[in-house]
């Protein structure tokens, strides 16, 4: 930690001052949120049964069973990284959420730091301040918290990552390399969308840092290594249990699969003694690790909920004997599909863009997502278009992860945590619009309003929603069910 210190040394005063603020105030409101989320749903529309299988994971590695559903058997569905995250906290401190919770809103006090010291490297003190206070109060960092999901550690990574990439056009130490390598495997352990970065980020570092050829190729493979080292026992421990090479997690071929075939959860899940247990306990009363696991308790997670698709859906064929080849065999016919009628893919990717910017959700109903600050980013890339090449880096990031999803799901329907990206070049945009008032608190209290806006839309979303199909209705639109 020696390097921190002699940073930190080398700060002025007032740089101090404002990075204890920042973390301090970014801490404290996501810890507000942590004591005060409840992560028991008001109603079946609120149940995330991913949450719910990462918490039973994550409670299996800890009582040391390792991955495995709810019948015992090996899953390679989710992303371990996540998990054993869970796992870790689970084991030091038992199944409690509540801690959980508090361990994120710890780690996601950093974000705004990163998103700082990014925007440093590229813009003045000023803005860069900005973009660390919009990280800091950004609601959908701060919402994350309140999620067993992997979003709030996959943040973390990224910005963290992001920060590196960047800083590495002022010092290429063989150290920073290798914390790159290292945190690209975590990320690749994470989330899927993660994976890329294990070529895109060596081929920008040899073609990007100063040195000769035979340099170049070095950092790059010290990139590599350190990635696909960080893989290696989670890919030993899938070869054991399938017997066969094969990326972190399963899932793709049957997330290819489910972007064509809309499943009703509800075939699958039964939530009804979820919420007989709050009937009969009160919600005052009741616990959520407990709701969990009765939710847990009546689903088809794993190989057995795969088999009961291939049940419903494709009768005729054998029953698939484990879950990589039953998601092998879902991405085939999905590929297969695409090949034979590629014009669904097409629209498919089309009709999901507002939705995947989270303007919409699944729903058509609004949300806290990347509204919020998606205009001032827009107005941010516009404003330093003649400075694109030296910000193309920090565009890569969703511009990658947004054609991943697009290219390998053909449905962009996945939050992609990149807002810290949104939020340096938005912060650019936030100072110039402020910079048009003579009276600046006259620009911060739009600002505001704007971020208010947004909030009175995503709490109010279904009365507008249902305002404009009545208004529909009266001009004699037709208006399908909810």
């Amino acid at each position: 930690m020696n390097w921190i210190r002699n940073y930190w040394s080398k700060l002025d005063d007032s740089t101090k001052r404002y990075l204890l603020i920042l973390v301090l105030s970014a801490l404290t409101l996501r810890l507000i949120y942590a004591f005060s989320v409840d992560l028991i749903p008001q109603d079946v529309n609120g149940i995330d049964l991913d949450a719910v299988e990462y918490d039973h994971l994550g409670w299996s590695i800890a009582q040391g069973h390792g991955a495995v559903d709810v019948f015992g058997g090996p899953t390679s569905y989710r992303f371990p990284g996540y998990l054993y995250f869970l796992g870790l906290i689970y084991f030091i401190f038992g199944h409690h959420h509540t801690v959980v919770l508090i361990f994120q809103a710890l780690i996601g006090a950093f974000t705004p730091l990163f998103i700082y010291f990014s925007a440093r490297y590229l813009l003045s003190e000023r803005i860069s301040r900005i973009a660390g206070l919009l990280a800091a109060v950004y609601p959908v960092f701060i919402y994350y918290v309140g999620w067993l999901m992997t979003e709030n550690l996959f943040l973390f990574l990224l910005n963290l990552l992001i920060l590196l990439t960047i800083s590495l056009t002022a010092t290429n130490s063989k150290k920073k390399l290798a914390s790159i390598g290292l945190i690209i495997g975590l990320l690749g352990l994470t989330r899927g969308v993660g994976l890329p970065f294990f070529g895109i980020i060596p081929i920008y570092v040899f073609f990007k840092t100063h040195g000769n050829f035979g340099k170049k190729v070095i950092d790059a493979l010290i990139i590599v290594t350190i990635a696909i080292v960080t893989l290696i026992p989670w890919t030993i421990r899938n070869y054991v249990t399938y017997d066969r090479w094969m990326l972190p997690s399963s899932e793709g071929g049957g997330v290819l699969w489910m972007s064509f075939y809309r499943i009703n959860f509800q075939d699958y899940y039964n939530v009804e003694p979820a919420f007989t247990y709050l009937d009969e306990v009160g919600r005052d009363n009741a616990e959520s690790e407990e709701f969990y696991q009765i939710l847990l308790e009546n689903n088809l997670f794993g190989l057995t909920g795969m088999r009961q698709i291939f049940k419903d859906y494709y009768p005729d064929e054998p029953l698939p004997q484990s879950e990589p080849e039953a998601t092998e065999r879902l991405g085939n016919k999905a590929m297969a599909l695409l090949i034979e009628k590629p014009e669904i893919w097409m629209v498919k990717s089309f009709t999901q863009i507002f939705r995947f910017w989270h303007v919409l959700d699944e729903r058509g109903r609004y949300v806290n997502g990347y509204a919020f600050i998606l205009p001032f980013f827009l107005f941010g890339v516009w404003q330093l278009r003649r400075r694109f090449w030296e910000f193309l880096p920090l565009y890569l990031f969703p511009l990658m992860i947004y054609s991943v999803s697009v290219i390998f799901f053909a449905d962009a329907r996945f939050r992609m945590p990149f807002e810290g990206v949104f939020i340096i070049v938005g912060a650019f945009a936030v100072d110039r619009f402020l910079g048009l008032f003579k009276r600046v608190y006259i620009g911060y209290a739009i600002v505001v309003l704007f971020f208010m806006l947004n909030y009175f839309l995503r709490f109010h979303s279904m009365e507008i929603r249902l305002a404009i199909r009545a208004f529909a209705s009266i001009i004699g639109l037709q208006v399908s069910d909810l």
